[in-house]
């Protein structure tokens, strides 16, 4: 009676010790379970962090333009980053910014690729507005033209490049950026024209007196009228500038330009050269 007792005892004991050992089998695969979703889902939100923060287009290295104006949030910025389609999400690249303390970004015109990531952006945006950019793509845009029109009127197209900078101030001042007069080019005759404050150097002195500057359509018909107003000199005078056409380099012609009275700064051809070697323009004179 007493075995029978023990062993319906230790039966039970058995019945039991499985039981808890199901128990634990069954917690210790859902601790499995929950650790590998756990995995799982931070995988993926690794994964999609990498795909917002990456670039949009590893392939598309053309610049866009953004233009971050001054006084604008974080969020501003993001706005005008995602509109210009340089990055995934405002939201995220605004987490991003603030996560990296979103103080030191800078206000600006910049020049920015879609293949660049958004670590890349945002630290150009620290460094403030890519200007060197802007004047690769100025010269880029225009010197295919400028050795165009060398060939046809003789004119360097150094030279050609050059006073377009100098004159125009990269495009920017107002007789070139609302009248496409990038050279300074003064009316003549019945020529559409504005007139606009000019500073000539006269008598060892700079003075500032009004004058009627010429108008054109757009930049490529400046450039055609600034190599014909070259080749062919003023109404009173067709061989103004024979000295600037004959110049076998553009050191010569600079001086000439001042010679031959285009410009009466007598720091011009200085000026000139200077900026043919700091871009090293004459590497598009044919």
């Amino acid at each position: 009676m007493q075995k029978q007792k023990n062993r319906s005892r230790s039966r039970k004991r058995k019945q039991k010790k499985s039981k808890l050992q199901k128990i634990a089998f069954v917690l210790i695969i859902f601790i499995l379970i929950i650790i590998l979703g756990i995995n799982i889902s931070d995988k993926l939100t690794t994964d999609h962090l990498k795909t917002e923060y990456s670039a949009v287009d590893p392939q598309d290295n053309s610049y866009q333009t953004v233009v971050i104006k001054s006084g604008s949030t974080v969020q501003d910025m993001a706005k005008d980053l995602h509109e210009a389609g340089l990055v995934r999400s405002e939201l995220y690249f605004s987490k991003f910014a603030l996560g990296k303390g979103g103080s030191g970004l800078q206000a600006g015109t910049y020049y920015l690729k879609k293949s660049q990531s958004m670590s890349e952006i945002y630290a150009q945006l620290v460094k403030g507005p890519n200007i060197d950019v802007y004047r690769k793509l100025f010269i880029e845009k225009r010197a295919s033209y400028a050795k165009e029109l060398q060939t046809k009127y003789k004119v360097l197209a150094s030279i050609n490049l050059a006073q377009t900078i100098l004159e125009s101030e990269w495009g920017t001042s107002t007789l070139a950026s609302k009248y496409n007069n990038y050279y300074g080019i003064k009316a003549q005759g019945k020529q559409k024209s504005v007139q606009l404050d000019t500073k000539e150097y006269l008598n060892g002195k700079w003075v500032t007196e009004k004058d009627k500057f010429a108008v054109y359509s757009d930049w490529r018909t400046g450039m055609l009228a600034h190599a014909k107003f070259i080749a062919n000199g003023t109404a009173l005078n067709s061989a103004q500038f024979k000295d600037v056409l004959s110049a076998g380099d553009y050191k010569k012609a600079a001086a000439a330009l001042v010679t031959d009275g285009y410009a009466t700064d007598p720091d011009y051809a200085n000026k000139i050269i200077t900026i043919i070697e700091t871009y090293k323009l004459n590497q598009y004179d044919n």
